[in-house]
């Protein structure tokens, strides 16, 4: 494997984190300006979570299997269509088609390159993905200060989302020019070949003891999914302009890359299992802490050691995840990815316009960390 197709893997999350960040951080400004409900924006998300759940799992196995370029090039290429028709969209249905679209992009790119990188490093995949992370944080960083850069500027937010989404055509190019290794296990037999080589990697998958890494992934997805109200919470209840929720992106993100530089250095001499366990109860505390103290103020001292200590949790889940069964991390990605199919998005938008969204998020968060803690402290990692 070339730098180059190192540098591919590492920019398919930088782009995936760019262009959907700029719809998330854009949500209450395209709220406000479409009118739409609080159920209608955790409908998007929700059809998004659906279609994904419909493409990741087949993309995972094809992962072990076929060329990656076409798997990456046809994702970039949809999630370029996805923000220029969410750009142009003057109505809910066609952003709802731009969710759509994305939905069938996202896994293509990213989880195809997660594999890429995690593979390339072999022997350190944990921390193979956190630098994947810090550079994917960069791409989610420049979202918010794109956005804040266009409001000051006075320029429209959809002139943005259509640039960005050009920019995804590029980026296409690039990756169907150069290439990427093929998988190690690829097949050009034919189909019956390649329906024995799917079903050989999902048995292996199945019956591996690690499974309970695919669990901790799931409940850590779990844990976030208040966060898709995020912004607009920060608007409704917190009282922050749309200028000023880019801000508070900013420095979120910019503590996460702080976080990310740090993990890497502390993995060189702590396991995997002890930082989680170190990390995990910090959370736990801080998240509730940072949803009750009222004002705008202590939102952003607060989010500071809240979003360092999050921030490590993706990155050690995913890359020892990925690295449970060698030669098979796609197959480890498709059975993550059948999670998608739980209508949870939808739930906790309609959770929320039930209880306030305060609640809701205090919730849905505590339930999964309590859970998470205590699997943590008793599963292996090294």
């Amino acid at each position: 494997m070339t730098n180059l197709h190192i540098a591919i893997g590492f920019g398919a999350r930088f782009y995936d984190e760019l262009m959907s960040g700029l719809p998330d951080v854009l949500m209450p400004t395209i709220q406000a300006q479409l009118g739409l409900s609080v159920t209608q924006v955790a409908l998007l998300r929700q059809i998004l979570d659906y279609v994904a759940a419909a493409i990741e799992p087949v993309n995972g196995l094809l992962i072990d299997l076929w060329q990656r370029k076409w798997l990456m090039g046809f994702g970039a290429t949809m999630l370029g269509l996805a923000l220029i028709t969410m750009g142009l969209a003057p109505t809910f249905l066609l952003l709802l088609v731009g969710y759509v679209l994305f939905g069938l992009g996202s896994g293509p790119l990213a989880h195809t390159g997660d594999v890429v990188i995690v593979e390339a490093y072999p022997d350190v995949p944990d921390r193979a993905y956190a630098r994947s992370t810090l550079i994917d944080t960069v791409g989610a960083l420049l979202a918010p200060l794109l956005v804040t850069l266009f409001f000051w500027q006075g320029w429209s937010w959809r002139w943005l989302m259509v640039i960005v989404g050009l920019w995804g055509f590029g980026y296409a190019s690039i990756i169907l020019k150069n290439g990427l290794p093929n998988a190690p296990q690829s097949v050009s037999q034919g189909t019956s070949s390649t329906g024995s080589a799917l079903w050989q990697n999902l048995r292996a998958v199945l019956t591996n003891s690690s499974a309970r890494r695919w669990l901790l992934l799931f409940l850590f997805d779990l844990a976030e999914l208040p966060l898709i109200l995020k912004t607009v919470w920060l608007a409704q209840e917190v009282g922050m302009s749309q200028a000023l929720i880019g801000v508070y992106v900013v420095m979120e993100m910019s503590v996460g890359l702080i976080s990310l530089m740090v993990l890497d250095q502390w993995r060189r001499h702590g396991s995997v299992r002890r930082i989680l366990t170190i990390i995990t109860p910090l959370v736990l505390i801080l998240q509730p802490i940072w949803l009750l103290t009222p004002g705008i103020g202590p939102r952003f001292w607060l989010m500071v050691p809240l979003t360092f200590f999050t921030a490590m949790f993706w990155p050690l889940l995913k890359g020892s995840s990925l690295a449970s069964v060698p030669g098979r991390a796609g197959a480890v990605t498709a059975i993550n990815s059948l999670f998608g199919l739980l209508p949870l998005a939808l739930l906790f938008g309609l959770l929320a316009e039930q209880i306030n969204i305060t609640w809701a998020m205090l919730s849905v968060h505590l339930g999964a960390m309590l859970v998470m803690g205590s699997m943590v402290f008793t599963t292996s990692f090294d």
